[in-house]
């Protein structure tokens, strides 16, 4: 599971400070001076430019890859609700400049790492979702740097994913968590939201996942009744577990508390329902829900502390973009700051 740490970019220090832990962390996966130095480079560029136009909203996020889905690496992520670009294509050509909005440097910023994604929006294209008190104009960006150049991202050619856990805005202990293990011809996903927050809720949700990792070979609702059992010396948690079948190009998902699990891509998009209980607490009935995928799949869950209400037609284009960015755009704009949050999106191909 990745364990993101984040710089807020909102004064010209804060570029040295983020330069400084990513330093830390890339010495730590031994990245040669050189990778160190278009490391250096990147956070630079991309600090500048959040400094300069993100309105005190730019964010990086930054962590080791999970390599159970990516080479060994750093994934950057980097935030912000300001004026966005207009034209991204243009935005990352080299010797692109602007006076008024984000976007010059990143033509370096794209050559300094393996992958670099990307998604804008500008107020006058989005649509205020005053309803909600939110806006979803802003600039979302990932990058990878790996220790190997040029490593393929996803070692699973039918599953690509994308993944994004926080603690609470002001907490270090994550209470949130979860898992993606891949079989040979099934993968197991879950979430899981130990109850409440910092040093306890983290410690339920370790419990849940070994206790996953452990029974990960048996049906969904065993593996969810053990971690029942597992989280009865602790605070507790909720869940949502998915089980993909490649074979017969099914899912089956079993849910406890509150998370949201979404299917897009048929002409229907599927949405399945959680049942009320606690692990560890209260586990009164379980409900596994099967069905059918469709060739092209993108499965997104979350915890509770992604309000449900975001809707795929605020983002036109998102959908088709790397998964980490869907998760990276969702998280700024529906993450809740007083809760831990975690989203995940799959794009799946049978």
């Amino acid at each position: 599971m990745k364990s993101y740490e984040c710089v807020v970019l909102n004064e010209e220090a804060r570029i040295g400070q983020a330069r400084r832990a990513l330093r830390r962390c890339a010495a730590e996966l031994e990245f040669t001076e050189r990778q160190m130095a278009e490391i250096d480079i990147a956070v630079k560029e991309v600090g500048s430019n959040a400094i300069k136009f993100g309105r005190s909203t730019g964010q990086i996020y930054f962590t080791e890859t999970d390599t159970r889905l990516d080479p060994p690496g750093l994934e950057i992520i980097y935030v912000d609700k300001g004026p966005g670009i207009e034209d991204t294509a243009a935005a990352i050509e080299d010797g692109y400049t602007t006076t008024g909005s984000m976007g010059a440097g990143l033509g370096a910023v794209k050559r300094m790492v393996d992958e670099f994604y990307i998604y804008s929006t500008v107020p006058s294209s989005t649509r205020r979702l005053s309803m909600y008190g939110r806006t979803n104009h802003g600039t979302t960006i990932v990058l990878r740097k790996y220790l190997t150049e040029g490593a393929p991202h996803a070692s699973n050619a039918q599953s690509c994913w994308g993944a994004f856990t926080r603690p609470q805005v002001g907490e270090e202990s994550n209470g949130d968590g979860y898992i993606i293990k891949t079989f040979e011809d099934r993968q197991l996903i879950a979430i899981i939201d130990g109850l409440g927050h910092g040093e306890g809720a983290r410690a339920a949700t370790a419990a849940a996942i070994a206790s996953i990792e452990e029974n990960s070979g048996s049906s969904v609702e065993v593996i969810l009744r053990e971690a029942h059992e597992a989280l009865r010396s602790t605070r507790g948690a909720v869940m949502g577990l998915a089980l993909i079948d490649w074979t017969n190009r099914t899912v089956e998902y079993t849910g406890i508390g509150n998370t949201d699990f979404r299917v897009l891509g048929a002409s229907k998009p599927l949405r399945f329902i959680s049942l009320n209980g606690t692990l560890g607490s209260r586990l009164d009935r379980v409900k596994v829900f099967k069905e059918q995928l469709p060739r092209a799949a993108t499965m997104i869950l979350s915890t509770d502390g992604i309000s449900d209400r975001w809707d795929l037609d605020n983002y036109p284009g998102l959908l088709g973009l790397d998964p980490q960015l869907f998760c990276g755009v969702v998280m700024r704009d529906y993450g809740r700051p007083n809760d831990d949050a975690t989203i995940l999106c799959g794009r799946l191909t049978f």
